[in-house]
């Protein structure tokens, strides 16, 4: 049975002009460099740097259509739940995560869906960039191999100055997508640990703000 999530689009598409003067308000600036490397169409990850809650909403304005978020299973609450759900939102145990959610966020990508991971698998705030798990990378593997494309992961360097209060400044960096083909060994595992390491360094040197 397929464990696709959906969107309401007219629930998006009403609250996202609303949201986008929203941040433009509330914040300071909003700088988004190197947007070309976004492919308009087919599967992608966006895999970007987690410093607030705000960083959803704030990556949302770089496509023209959903995206779809692997969000905490605790924020799936009320109408919280209800409403990022319809969203693009589908929940994911951090510390464990079931097969049904990574059917899910596979499932996604074979439909040719674009969906956003924070690969440091959680916000921080205390260091530049926590170490990456290898998770996402062992995602796209799987995805491929029983996709039989090639899915790019795009690095998003995501960064406010001072903090992710009022009137900061925002400064999202994205990178050329990233392959697996070029880092493919003799084990899956391999793979992914090369893929993770290359993803996290083009990250990490790409942030704005680091203090």
């Amino acid at each position: 049975m397929s464990t696709l999530t959906t969107v309401e689009p007219w629930l998006y598409w009403s609250l996202f002009p609303i949201h986008r003067a929203f941040l433009k308000l509330y914040f300071g600036s909003i700088d988004i460099q190197g947007q070309e490397h976004l492919p308009e169409k087919g599967p992608l990850i966006l895999a970007s740097k987690h410093f607030s809650r705000w960083d959803p909403l704030v990556l949302s304005l770089l496509s023209k259509e959903p995206l779809r978020f692997m969000t905490n299973a605790n924020q799936f609450e009320g109408i919280q739940g209800w409403m990022i759900e319809r969203l693009g939102a589908f929940p994911v145990n951090l510390s464990r995560p079931s097969v049904s959610s990574l059917r899910c966020a596979i499932e996604l990508l074979h439909a040719g869906q674009k969906l956003v991971i924070f690969p440091e698998g959680g916000i921080v705030r205390d260091r530049p960039l926590r170490e990456f798990k290898t998770g996402l990378a062992r995602l796209v593997l799987q995805a491929e191999a029983s996709g039989g494309v090639e899915i790019p992961i795009l690095p998003i360097a995501l960064s406010y100055s001072p903090n992710a209060t009022a009137r900061a400044n925002i400064s999202i960096q994205i990178s050329a997508s990233l392959y697996t083909s070029p880092y493919r060994q003799e084990t899956d595992k391999r793979t992914a640990e090369l893929v993770t390491q290359a993803l996290y360094s083009k990250i990490l040197e790409s942030l704005s703000y680091k203090d």
